[in-house]
């Protein structure tokens, strides 16, 4: 099984005007050369490119914008959800080049949202489909989100990119209402009733000449999405594979501001940054950010974090004149009070109470928090309240927040909300965090267009394996976790300990030395070294990385009871440092945590599989797919160690 392949047609829209038959035809074709199993368009789609497509053209032509350039149904990778339309051309004011992200829809006849959506300007009833769906302005901010996030040149500021939504059926008065309700800010919809605010759009954006070069530039200049860990060196070194985009750039600009103040001055007050977001919202991306400006302008700074895996991995990715500043949150203890620029704490929300002495013991002294913001003069805490999952990792949002007001500091909250480590699905987080809450929902795409992020379960840890074997082989970085619910005694990472079932062992990764370099990895490094796939990974390993696509063993330390309707925990079966949790209630909250950090590990699809029945049924229940079997293959690495399933 293969993902999509990019999908370009493109052409000026004179031209799809003239030949629109011929086209139409084309595009069928490249649609088949893109999807992964080489099947044709459906009806509808080729319906909507013969009804709104050509209604697009036919506009831009009408007033003089004939050499825009459309390209359709535009995609680059499997993650990103299509783009009905992509206009390529040059700004009329500017002289740059200029984009915009079309959704198109050919609803006829619409009311306010119904049920659970009702009141939510996210969402639109569409009678023709008895069904609530997506705003279109919200599907044409994701494209717009996707264009820059896939694309270098919007890095350049000067480069326009602007989004709309177009519904050109919806005739009615009483529809019109869709056009005053704005899911997110800056972005517009027309309607048919519409025609001279669409113009008066296409022209404010779009000048008459050709548009040629900017659809090339467009081409030219796309990105993937690379894992964090991967271009880290890059990043620092100041050429970022990335675009901060939204509160990641606000929270990215707040501070940099702030170490310029304080190297002009001495502020009486101190300025605590606390960035929050669930995982996968872009705060190690802004870390990396940050030390990059630290690099480029000579601030002195420090990175730790209560993650050890991934402090070591993002050291070992830094260019090496970089290294120095990542180190054990111990090592500020014996710096003068702001004698760093800035310090940046990622996972603060697994910092012990106080700074850390080896694997298990603290330093006697001031608290964490003390530590950090005493010794910088701009302290940065990213923080995820959910991923939360031992005793001794005790500091919430809440707790960092007052500990910094105790200081007599100045708490700068920032909130990062949109998930962007799942390839941007929305979808799979709310899953996630709706399935963990114990609260699940049907997993469906909830909108018109194939959803990006992949999504299955399977029967058997084997049959997550081959799955997930067939990925890595075609390239793709994979890797499995589990529930810690079996020993971890052996250190080399060859003793199959992980045992799910009778049938099937694999052994857990590799302790701090590896006895086999290239091939086992050292714990840190399990979910970045080619060898990862043949251990099964922890928690500790990793959370705070990423990888393309993820398997989760559910042990039976955590089942659903279909009868309670909740997510039950079973003390016997838990074998880690979550064991010590006294209550009942944390234990559920702090296993529950663990499963849903080892579900968003992963940027392209998640295998999910469970020790226990009626967890899998629950799985089924909710629509979940089954884990395919992937195409033969010949040559396919053999990661078995005891496999009879």
């Amino acid at each position: 099984m293969s993902d999509w392949n990019a999908l370009e047609a493109y052409w000026p829209a004179s031209e799809l005007v003239d030949n629109w038959d011929k086209l139409v035809d084309v595009l069928a074709e490249r649609y088949v050369e893109a999807h992964p199993h080489h099947k044709s368009a459906g009806s509808g789609e080729v319906k909507a490119w013969r009804n709104s497509v050509h209604k697009l053209a036919v506009d831009l032509n009408s007033i003089g914008l004939g050499q825009v350039w459309m390209l359709v149904e535009y995609r680059i990778d499997a993650a990103m959800p299509p783009i009905d339309v992509v206009l390529a051309g040059v700004h009329p004011e500017r002289g740059t080049f200029s984009y915009a992200a079309i959704e198109l829809k050919q609803w006829g006849k619409i009311s306010r949202p119904t049920g659970d959506k009702e009141g939510d300007k996210d969402w639109v009833f569409v009678h023709g489909y008895e069904a609530n769906k997506k705003h279109p302005a919200l599907q044409a901010h994701e494209g717009l989100i996707a264009m820059k996030t896939r694309h270098s040149q919007f890095d350049d500021r000067s480069v326009n990119l602007v989004a709309a939504a177009y519904l050109h059926n919806l005739h009615g008065s009483e529809y019109q209402w869709i056009r005053n309700v704005s899911p997110r800010q800056g972005i517009s919809t027309f309607t048919e009733r519409t025609p001279d605010d669409l113009r008066r759009f296409f022209k404010e954006n779009f000048a008459a000449e050709s548009g040629a070069e900017a659809m090339q530039a467009l081409l030219e200049r796309q990105r993937g999405v690379p894992r964090l860990q991967e271009v880290l060196g890059d990043v620092i070194g100041g050429r970022s594979e990335f675009t901060l985009i939204e509160n990641q750039l606000d929270a990215f600009e707040r501070i940099a501001k702030r170490l310029k103040e304080v190297r002009q001055s001495s502020p009486k007050l101190k300025q605590v940054f606390i960035i929050s977001g669930r995982a996968g919202t872009g705060k190690s991306l802004i870390a990396a950010e940050l030390l990059a400006l630290a690099t480029e302008q000579g601030f002195d700074t420090r990175y730790v974090s209560g993650g050890v895996a991934s402090r070591d991995t993002f050291r070992r990715a830094a260019p090496r004149k970089s290294r120095s500043m990542f180190v054990p949150l111990s090592r500020l203890t014996k710096c003068e009070d702001d004698e760093l620029d800035l310090v940046v704490c990622d996972e603060a929300h697994r910092l012990y109470a106080r700074p850390r002495r080896g694997s298990f013991g603290m330093l006697d002294g001031d608290s964490s928090i003390a530590v950090i913001v005493s010794k910088s003069k701009v302290p940065v805490f990213f923080v995820d309240g959910d991923q939360r999952l031992f005793k001794d990792e005790v500091w919430t949002q809440e707790d960092i927040r007052k500990a910094v007001l105790d200081l007599g500091a100045e708490v700068v909250p920032i909130a990062l909300e949109r998930v962007v480590r799942s390839l941007g699905s929305s979808t799979y987080d709310t899953w996630v965090r709706r399935l963990m809450a114990g609260s699940p929902i049907p997993w469906q795409p909830g909108d018109d267009d194939e959803e990006p992020f992949k999504l299955y379960y399977a029967d058997t840890p084997g049959q997550m394996e081959r799955f997930l074997a067939s990925k890595q082989a075609d390239g793709v970085i994979a890797r499995i976790t589990a529930g810690m619910c079996w020993s971890w005694e052996d250190q080399t990472g060859t003793v199959p300990e992980v045992k799910p079932t009778p049938k099937w062992a694999r052994p857990w990764n590799g302790g701090d030395k590896s006895i086999a370099p290239g091939e086992i990895p050292e714990r840190a490094f399990w979910a970045t070294d080619p060898g990862g796939f043949n251990q099964i990974g922890c928690v500790h390993t990793a959370q705070g990385l990423e990888y393309h696509w993820g398997g989760v063993i559910m042990g039976p330390d955590l089942t659903w009871s279909a009868g309670e309707r909740r997510w039950v925990e079973h003390r016997e079966h838990v074998i880690s440092g979550a064991s010590q949790i006294k209550s009942d209630a944390e234990l559920n909250r702090s296993l529950r945590n663990t499963y849903g950090v080892l579900m968003t590990r992963s940027m392209r699809g998640t295998v999910l599989y469970s020790t226990d029945p009626d967890t899998r049924k629950l799985f089924a229940d909710l629509d979940v797919p089954k884990c395919p079997k992937p195409e033969p293959r010949t040559g396919a690495p053999e990661a078995s160690i005891i496999d009879l399933d």
